[in-house]
């Protein structure tokens, strides 16, 4: 039974099963009852038409009234008459019933009297001695609601049954579409993130919808996936490939060494040394950059980029990390001092709901295969790590913004720092935009 109703089906079938007992029971009482009411009130039109009758044709012997009154009890199926006269109450059938409280007295009154006692319906008219009547015993109506209720159970029973499985056939044609998309679902292979066919049932739309606006979700989440992999893949050749050169370079000088003392070989040791060393700061400073959450504060850009020496164009009021912001523009700073050339500048510019900071510096700007590309790690124009831009642009994405470069008669970075909370993840992939 838990297994029935654990399905849709068997559930929606238990429904309509329910809801036709719910239907058919009601409508057979009620029907019963209603049978049982209207033959006892056609029961008590008949007798009191039959005996009003009897009274105008005026049968005036007590004897006579008696024998009409006995065949009409015989046409009514059984059941006694009565006549009231100055010597009592003479009855048609021994044993006579007892008449009913208010009977006599009511034709004492020169009125007519109907009514239902001890399940025997007593109808009296009056005459000019007393009044004569009928009293016949309701069994039969009584029985006409358990007559009723019978064929309710047998040919009720076996329409109702009739019904049920017609609507359980409908209702199983109903919901095919459910057991067609399930079907669907079984077939497709795991890989298979292509939308969902219009299921037909206006039901089911609402379910496909959701499905497929998932199945975009999960694909471009698989795409971004992908995409981190593969630039995780492209930073370790590249990481792999900068410290094999400085490690050849150094092996080199050392083997030179071994041979004979040679101060320039000393010193170009010391050089790739020293290169390894930054190369390998600037891999920690970047893997614990993405790996830890910025200490938001309150922070007037103009007042903080003045520290510098910068000179600042615009105001700003941004949530960031003072410590990551310094890091930034101490790169940027590095950057112009290898690359570009001093003096840098720094704009301030408000869009929507963040700030954008122009740092441009005085120099040639970036070369114009380089530009798209600027952003990525390792990558460099012949000198330093290939790792400043890239903190950078991490800074940028640890505060929730992104970062971009371009020429501005110079070569300009800029850090877009959002007012609100993150809005992109720190680990985003690498590119012109950070």
């Amino acid at each position: 039974m838990a297994t029935a109703f654990s399905s849709l089906r068997g559930r929606l079938f238990a429904l309509l099963f329910l809801a036709l007992l719910l239907l058919a029971l009601p409508l057979a009482f009620l029907s019963a009852r209603e049978a049982e009411r209207a033959a006892s009130e056609d029961l008590r039109r008949a007798l009191y038409t039959r005996l009003y009758l009897l009274g105008e044709e005026g049968p005036g012997e007590e004897e006579a009234l008696l024998l009409e009154l006995f065949r009409l009890a015989q046409v009514y199926g059984g059941g006694t008459g009565f006549v009231i006269g100055k010597e009592g109450v003479a009855f048609t059938e021994v044993p006579s019933p007892n008449l009913p409280p208010g009977l006599l007295e009511a034709l004492a009154q020169g009125r007519t009297y109907q009514g239902v006692w001890r399940g025997v319906l007593y109808v009296a008219l009056p005459r000019e001695e007393g009044g004569f009547g009928l009293a016949v015993p309701l069994e039969g109506v009584a029985g006409l609601g358990r007559r009723l209720l019978l064929l309710y159970a047998t040919w009720g029973g076996g329409v109702l049954l009739a019904i049920f499985l017609l609507s359980a056939l409908g209702l199983a044609w109903a919901l095919r579409p459910l057991g067609q998309l399930a079907k669907l679902l079984e077939a497709r292979r795991p890989e298979d993130l292509s939308p969902l066919p219009d299921p037909g049932l206006a039901e089911l739309r609402p379910l496909v919808w959701a499905l497929n606006s998932r199945l975009v979700q999960v694909e471009g989440l698989l795409r971004e996936l992908s995409e981190k992999e593969e630039a995780a893949r492209r930073f370790a050749r590249h990481a792999s490939h900068e410290l094999r050169n400085p490690l050849a370079a150094l092996k080199g000088y050392l083997e030179v060494l071994l041979r004979k003392p040679e101060p320039r070989a000393l010193t170009g040791a010391l050089r790739e040394a020293e290169r390894m060393e930054a190369l390998l700061s600037g891999l920690l400073r970047l893997s614990r950059l993405e790996a830890t959450s910025p200490q938001l504060a309150p922070l007037d850009l103009r007042a903080f980029l003045e520290r510098w020496g910068v000179e600042v164009e615009g105001e700003g009021q941004v949530l960031a990390d003072p410590e990551l912001l310094a890091l930034a523009v101490e790169n940027v700073l590095d950057n112009a001092r290898r690359h570009g050339k001093l003096p840098l500048k720094a704009r301030i510019q408000r869009d929507k709901e963040g700030v954008w900071l122009w740092l441009v510096d005085s120099g040639p700007g970036f070369p114009k295969d380089l530009l798209p590309r600027a952003l990525e790690p390792f990558v460099h124009g012949g000198k330093g790590t290939g790792l400043g831009l890239a903190l950078v642009a991490a800074v940028a994405r640890a505060h929730g913004g992104r970062a971009w470069v371009e020429n501005r008669g110079g070569a300009a970075v800029g850090l877009y720092l959002p007012l609100a909370s993150l809005k992109v993840s720190p680990d985003a992939p690498f590119s012109q935009r950070g």
